[in-house]
């Protein structure tokens, strides 16, 4: 069967937009950012279990080498953090902000490669981090007046957006060899109970009966439609082609916000938010020409 690359590309841009506003929705219910990401992380463990289990792609994660399940542990405690601090900061920060913010993880992610594996940020690069990094700035420039946004919420995304960044550099070291779909269950059970640790200490797991339709759609919709399809099509695309597929993620985080809450993004903030994916797209096609040149080289 013929696989329709740019519909499923779309499609998961969409599943991964709906995000940041069910995450607002359920915060709205009642439900705590720790119960929210538990949840999410355990139901999708559990839909992926069987499928993982039946392939035999489980076992075989667990009988991986001692220093990729260790790796793999890290991913999925950094993710946890991750969810712990992003879901946070939608209480105070606007759905399109935070979900602007937070897709900044790729600076991270060049910032920790170059402190750790000691790979510098490509000069095709650094004029889009340099874009990106002034739209930021002027985010929290904006939130420091308390008219606009929450500096505290633009914080705390950006400390999401760190810890993401350390979750994929674990995860492109653990996984290696290990089957898709086995890793990512292993990892979203490591997740979900790390989060299960951490909740006595941020919020507990409180949760209402009208806030589970968010985590269930946060779970499938989310997590498999968006994050595991994107996984998956990597397998058939270029991770230049996610990469600039998932900028279009705080758009459509937006516009879910607008049409289901009719939360408004006023014009400075709007500036800000679209000067950071403009530096986040510079970055992204800046990584590209970077690959091509050393291709060349090769």
């Amino acid at each position: 069967m013929k696989i329709n690359k740019g519909l499923l590309v779309f499609l998961a841009v969409v599943g991964v937009s709906v995000s940041g506003p069910m995450v607002k929705w359920s915060l709205a219910c009642g439900a705590s950012p720790v119960m929210i990401a538990f949840g999410r992380m355990l139901l999708s463990a559990l839909l992926l279990l069987v499928p993982a289990v039946k392939s035999g792609e489980l076992q075989a994660v667990f009988h991986a080498p001692k220093r990729q399940l260790v790796l793999a542990c890290a991913a999925g405690f950094l993710l946890a953090l991750h969810y712990t601090a992003w879901m946070t900061s939608l209480s105070f920060a606007s759905t399109f902000v935070s979900t602007a913010l937070v897709c900044t993880q790729p600076l991270f992610v060049a910032a920790l490669s170059g402190i750790l594996l000691h790979e510098p940020i490509k000069r095709e690069a650094i004029p889009g981090a340099i874009v990106a990094i002034i739209g930021a700035a002027l985010i929290a420039l904006l939130s420091m007046t308390g008219e606009h946004g929450s500096l505290l919420g633009d914080l705390l995304a950006l400390v999401g957006a760190m810890f993401i960044a350390g979750h994929w550099l674990c995860g492109r070291a653990a996984r290696k060899n290990l089957p898709a779909i086995g890793y990512m269950t292993f990892v979203y059970l490591v997740t979900a109970l790390c989060l299960l640790c951490i909740s006595p200490f941020t919020g507990g797991l409180q949760v209402t009966p009208s806030s589970l339709g968010g985590i269930i759609v946060l779970a499938v919709v989310c997590t498999l439609g968006g994050h595991a399809l994107m996984t998956y099509l990597l397998g058939f695309v270029s991770a230049d082609v996610v990469s600039f597929a998932l900028l279009g993620e705080p758009i459509g985080a937006a516009l879910w916000a607008l049409l289901l809450f009719r939360e408004p993004v006023t014009l400075p903030l709007l500036i800000g938010g679209m000067t950071v994916i403009a530096g986040l797209a510079m970055y992204t096609y800046g990584e590209m020409l970077a690959a091509k040149r050393e291709g060349k080289r090769n």
